[in-house]
């Protein structure tokens, strides 16, 4: 069975010294999984009653295809401004304040990541992509949006699915020796859509880089955007920035 190899491009936009090659993790998908939350109710009887609801907030999901070759999966740049039809997804870098980052230097970021995962080269080019990535365009500071093409072998849709994922993850860069890195599932808005989201927060130095990461799935390949900024909120702002071509 293919493993799901999304995990480490979280850091993806950061040089993991301390990464080791077991950063690749399985998650089991398990669609009749729920999460509840229990919330006390009035009434006018003295005695409160307690009702139950769930929300659950599940993965964005566009149109399937029966395509199996990820280079179906990429979208376009022209212009600096960054269109996916499959994903549904536009990223107008100038008119949001980033600049896109040239090929070579994604490709070296890439070939980063490849070796921290453990992957062969082959492995990497039928599974994952970086098809995007932008910076502030004043070149300061840490706020950046990537988008990753990704063939997920066992794709999790919900938050009951990415909460199992994250502790992995958290116990993952603990045993790889990683300090002042923390990282909790959560919901996000994204196009106006509520869907699940990884928030994760790591402290070098004088500063903490903020990273909000939300998935749109189509068929097994999802697009994976992370936004990273020196706040939440503008890490939020950056994943704003974001907009349907629809």
């Amino acid at each position: 069975m293919k493993k799901n190899i999304f995990i480490p491009l979280l850091f993806l936009t950061v040089v993991m010294t301390a990464c080791s090659n077991g950063a690749k993790s399985e998650t089991t998908a398990s669609t009749t999984a729920a999460a509840e939350t229990t919330t006390v109710a009035t009434t006018t009887t003295e005695a409160p009653t307690t009702a139950e609801t769930t929300t659950q907030a599940a993965v964005i999901e566009e149109e399937s295809h029966a395509e199996d070759d990820i280079q179906f999966y990429r979208g376009k740049k022209e212009n600096n401004v960054y269109t996916n039809s499959v994903f549904n997804i536009k990223f107008d870098a100038p008119a949001n304040g980033y600049k896109m980052q040239s090929r070579d230097n994604i490709a070296q970021m890439r070939d980063i990541f490849i070796k921290q995962a453990g992957m062969s080269q082959e492995e990497a080019d039928s599974s994952i992509y970086m098809d995007v990535y932008a910076t502030s365009e004043n070149g300061k500071g840490v706020s950046s949006v990537n988008v990753v093409i990704e063939k997920m072998g066992t794709p999790f849709e919900n938050e009951t699915e990415l909460a199992k994922v994250v502790d992995k993850l958290q116990n993952q860069y603990k045993a790889a020796g990683m300090v002042n890195v923390s990282v909790e599932s959560d919901k996000a808005r994204f196009n106006g859509k509520e869907t699940i989201a990884l928030n994760a927060t790591d402290t070098s130095g004088d500063y903490t880089v903020y990273r909000k990461q939300i998935y749109i799935k189509s068929g097994n390949f999802m697009a994976i955007i992370t936004a990273s900024s020196t706040s939440e909120e503008k890490a939020q702002k950056a994943l704003d920035g974001f907009t349907s071509l629809n």
